[in-house]
């Protein structure tokens, strides 16, 4: 009998095409990628990656995110879970700014062929300053799904969310992020999803990080789906 973990690894998995020196500066690219794989009483395998890109130039701001989750065990997939959002900001005064976004989920083993939920809004910059950031957003949208069992659903949607990160010390950082979801045409039908980090610099551009993520819904398009997903991962982190 044998057990093995093969550790963290990571690097940025794309680099903007940006034409000059002065645009790259404004760009911050954050790049994490996780493997684990067990043997021995238990046969299991998992690999995760997450991928965050910043721009911002005057009163424009772009974010992109994108998570790839992927599990098995024993041969039989159990895990394979793509995010993606874009969303573009615009300062309106120094705190306060709209935005409008997208984001795409497809989890076939809950139930989603894929989710996708288009939206405008405001945010407020609630905090910034050296060692604290916090920006709260809310929004109204609108939901397309395409269930894998069951008719598709789509409906008018209202989001909010709080976005924080703790600079605790020059090397050590922590983010928590909440975000909620509700179908305003049946408020019993709602998501709530929470990431929390902490990441420990090695240098510059390095750094090694632990993640909780948390993702509740009321009602799971499939039956015998548990309402609450969660997941721990290791990273090696790479920030430039």
């Amino acid at each position: 009998m044998r057990k093995f973990v093969i550790g963290t690894v990571s690097s940025a998995l794309f680099v903007p095409l940006i034409s000059s020196a002065e645009e790259k500066k404004n760009w911050k690219v954050h790049g994490e990628l996780s493997y684990v794989k067990t043997s021995g009483n238990s046969d299991t395998e998992t690999f995760a990656t997450k991928v965050e890109a910043n721009w911002e130039k005057t009163v424009n701001r772009l974010l992109g995110k994108g998570s790839f989750l992927y599990g098995k065990t024993k041969n039989t997939e159990n895990t394979n879970k793509l995010y993606l959002l874009g969303r573009w900001e615009r300062l309106l005064t120094d705190r306060l700014f709209a935005f409008v976004q997208g984001d795409y989920l497809k989890d076939k083993i809950s139930g989603y062929n894929y989710k996708t939920v288009w939206s405008a809004g405001l945010g407020y910059d609630i905090l910034k300053t050296e060692k604290h950031t916090l920006k709260g957003l809310a929004a109204l949208g609108y939901t397309f799904s395409d269930y894998k069992d069951g008719p598709n659903k789509d409906y008018t949607t209202g989001l909010a969310e709080l976005d924080y990160k703790w600079n605790i010390r020059e090397n050590l950082v922590f983010k928590q992020l909440l975000n909620y979801q509700v179908n305003l045409e049946d408020t019993n039908v709602y998501y709530i999803k929470s990431d929390s980090s902490l990441q420990v610099k090695i240098n510059a551009n390095f750094a090694l990080g632990v993640g909780y993520k948390v993702f509740y819904q009321s009602k799971p398009p499939t039956k015998n789906i548990e309402k609450t997903d969660t997941t721990f991962l290791t990273s090696l982190i790479l920030d430039f």
